[in-house]
């Protein structure tokens, strides 16, 4: 255990790292474990779960001689589920998450931890970071006051909490918030289901930087379905009714653009499954007109007879 110069010990944090130690990911993951063991007024240590079956056998063996870093292996290859299987494992006060090809900025945990050193009712901390781009680093997160205003409504418009942006207490948020994770976006999920129910703070502060690798997840049927379930998910969470009202009119967007998508694969059926559900939802009225697209591609389609 390290301790302050006083000789009061350190606040101890871990932070779990998902990775396929892949040959290919070697120096951003030792980026990664470099950057938690080099923070300072913490007493950091790394647990980095290698999930799946692509792991260097040479990499895995030099991760598994760091000082400072305990691995856990699972074989199935899920980075949602390593993190479950990192938080169930750590036995500190205090933890958080840090992909494997992102860093944290020099002071990042101790910035975190101390609101919740001062403040014992206080759950988890976010803060803002910094993108990295080809023009250079940009904000992650730019309604700042809407966050501090009312973090669920700000949720509504833009997912602030990401995979290295919090600290959480481990007291409060235990294992049960990471199970039945989704494929995408389990970080707004999360952010929702801990919002609903504990105590947070949001720092203004940049603390970390993402690097962004190239990505179309945003346009595939899986990351449609995906919004589709948890937007679903979240409806039955125990909200305020300011915030369920902007949740509905954003499930029907998620729903007219799911249909959308099935109309230009092919698949009217489901088109018009979600049409019907988008309409029966506020706002619903602004896709009336789109039922003439769908009754038009219906009427086109070649009949079995014809083919």
């Amino acid at each position: 255990m390290l301790h302050e110069p006083g000789g009061s010990p350190l606040p101890r944090i871990t932070i779990v790292i998902p990775t396929t130690c892949e040959r290919e990911r070697w120096t951003t993951l030792r980026r990664a474990i470099a950057c938690v063991l080099a923070q300072t007024g913490v007493d950091a240590d790394v647990l980095a779960v290698v999930n799946g079956q692509r792991y260097d056998a040479d990499c895995l063996a030099a991760l598994r001689t760091m000082t400072g870093v305990t691995v856990h292996y699972r074989s199935e290859g899920s980075a949602p589920l390593a993190q479950l299987a990192g938080r169930e494992l750590l036995d500190s006060p205090y933890f958080g998450f840090l992909d494997d090809d992102d860093e944290y900025l020099p002071g990042a945990l101790a910035a975190r931890v101390a609101p919740m050193l001062d403040d014992p009712a206080l759950d988890f901390v976010v803060t803002n970071g910094y993108r990295a781009g080809p023009d250079g680093d940009s904000l992650t997160i730019g309604n700042v006051a809407e966050i501090r205003r009312d973090p669920l409504l700000a949720l509504c418009t833009q997912n602030w909490m990401g995979s290295c942006s919090g600290l959480f207490r481990s007291a409060s948020v235990g294992p049960a918030y990471f199970a039945d994770p989704a494929q995408y976006m389990e970080w707004t999920y999360l952010a929702f289901r801990l919002t609903a129910r504990l105590s947070m703070r949001f720092l203004d502060l940049p603390t970390y930087r993402v690097h962004d690798t190239p990505r179309s997840l945003s346009k595939s049927s899986a990351y449609l379905r995906s919004e589709l379930d948890i937007l679903q998910r979240v409806l039955v969470l125990s909200l305020p009714e300011h915030a369920v009202q902007p949740l509905r009119v954003k499930l029907g967007r998620a729903l007219h653009t799911a249909s959308e998508h099935s109309r230009a694969a092919g698949d009217l059926r489901l088109a018009w499954k979600y049409h019907r559900a988008s309409l029966a939802l506020p706002g619903g009225w602004r896709y009336l007109l789109y039922s003439r697209r769908l009754v038009g591609a219906w009427m086109r389609k070649p009949s079995p007879a014809s083919t």
